[in-house]
């Protein structure tokens, strides 16, 4: 009984490819059961959009995602007989303002679920290219309030902070890429302190009755596993 919570198209996302409806006669002819469309929640300041945005404006993505929820719509009527579709958003974690954005939207389109994810640190990307994780890295050097002295530490413990941070505000049903900060690091070993963020953040997520997806990117990008990595996966 396959399914899938997490999916983004060309249509309506720079970085994928495919219509939205030819993905979902894929999943169709593949035999999924539940497959759920999830396009990223905007973002609103031009400063945080990616370079493969370098042609629009924070309002196009704002357009971009209000056509992309009357299309899934559409087709979530059109092969109800056939497959059961979730028209949802992922969600960015940004700034502080981004919690209510993400929020104002599930209300005003009813969505039907939310991925939560976290693709920033100190506002820059951590996910998109190394140069970008780079920066994210000095600026957590950087940060006085922490009181590690390895840079690399100081990034992954308030990267999974951030996340404990968008779980308490959106409780998400579904957890996307809990380990992706470990994209340009894969070989980073967790301290004690970084375990404990991480079975903090795994225990809230049980505790609401959240689900954690298995993510292939990993394997995209050269890592050995899939997100989350097997010795998270073996936390119990």
């Amino acid at each position: 009984m396959p399914f899938s919570h997490h999916s983004h198209s060309g249509q309506f996302c720079q970085h994928a490819t495919g219509m939205l409806e030819e993905i979902i006669q894929e999943a169709i002819k593949k035999k999924f059961i539940v497959y759920g469309l999830s396009e990223h929640c905007p973002r609103y300041r031009i400063e945080d959009l990616y370079p493969e945005e370098s042609h629009l404006q924070p309002l196009d993505l704002s357009k971009t995602f209000e056509e992309f929820v009357k299309e899934a719509r559409r087709l979530q009527e059109k092969y109800k007989s056939q497959i059961t579709l979730l028209v949802g958003l992922e969600s960015e974690t940004i700034t502080s303002s981004s919690t209510s954005e993400a929020l104002d939207l599930i209300e005003k389109y009813s969505l039907d679920y939310v991925v939560g994810s976290v693709h920033h640190v100190h506002e820059t990307p951590i996910d998109f290219d190394l140069e970008m994780f780079e920066i994210a890295l000095s600026k957590s050097s950087s940060n006085k309030q922490r009181i590690e002295n390895n840079p690399e530490e100081n990034l992954f413990a308030e990267y999974f902070d951030s996340q404990y941070q968008m779980l308490q505000n959106i409780k998400p049903i579904i957890v996307g890429h809990f380990d992706v900060i470990r994209i340009y690091r894969p070989n980073f070993i967790f301290s004690d302190l970084i375990w404990k963020k991480v079975e903090r953040n795994i225990d809230y997520v049980v505790n609401y009755g959240g689900l954690f997806e298995i993510n292939s990117a990993g394997f995209k990008v050269g890592l050995p596993d899939a997100y989350p990595q097997r010795d998270i996966l073996q936390v119990s």
